[in-house]
């Protein structure tokens, strides 16, 4: 059972990076004949949003750590790897990773749902342990620029930053594009009703 909690908070967190990434799109690609939306206005919510952003994530980083909710996360990630290789290889042979003398058929779309739902469940894990902490370190130097060091790696600092901030927008976007198929193929009953 999922609580409320993180429910919540999961939904709050998609509304908000999905904000972010529209805005990301305007502040990005908009030119002086074309944008979704007024600049301005998309710079003002991709701040207020982005601050919104890291308020919840670390919020859920403190509720986690204070409910013992963590510890799902490190009983997911403990043999993750091999049951995604258990996993793949049912998928390409056509044989359940529980297979012994006598098995029940599965057909390779059956088999292939285990598989993508353990995927998600890594990118999920790397979604929260690195891609989320990158979005918000950057997103904060962006913010507040004299906080970016002059160089890094010979470049300019905030150039850098700013490269950082948008490959991991990008792979955010491709994570929450991701994680909506798979919520199509298991269900959105679980982030509803926690079960």
């Amino acid at each position: 059972m999922t609580p409320l909690w993180v429910r919540l908070w999961h939904w709050a967190t998609a509304v908000a990076f999905v904000i972010l990434m529209l805005t990301g799109v305007v502040l990005t690609y908009s030119s002086a004949e074309f944008a979704l939306i007024d600049y301005e206005l998309a710079d003002m919510l991709h701040q207020v949003v982005g601050i919104v952003f890291a308020i919840l994530f670390g919020l859920f980083f403190v509720a986690a750590g204070v409910s013992g909710y963590w510890r799902r996360y490190t009983n997911r990630w403990q043999g993750l790897g091999s049951r995604v290789y258990r996993h793949g290889s049912a998928v390409v042979s056509g044989v359940p990773p529980t297979a012994g003398q006598r098995y029940r058929t599965q057909s390779r779309l059956d088999l292939s749902r285990g598989f993508l739902v353990l995927v998600q469940q890594f990118l999920y894990i790397l979604s929260i342990a690195i891609l989320s902490p990158l979005l918000i370190i950057t997103g904060i130097l962006l913010f507040f620029p004299e906080l970016a060091p002059d160089k890094v790696a010979g470049l300019a600092g905030l150039w850098t930053f700013a490269l950082a901030h948008y490959w991991a927008g990008l792979a955010g976007a491709l994570f929450l594009l991701f994680h909506i198929y798979i919520a199509t193929i298991a269900g959105f009953r679980r982030l509803i009703r926690g079960r």
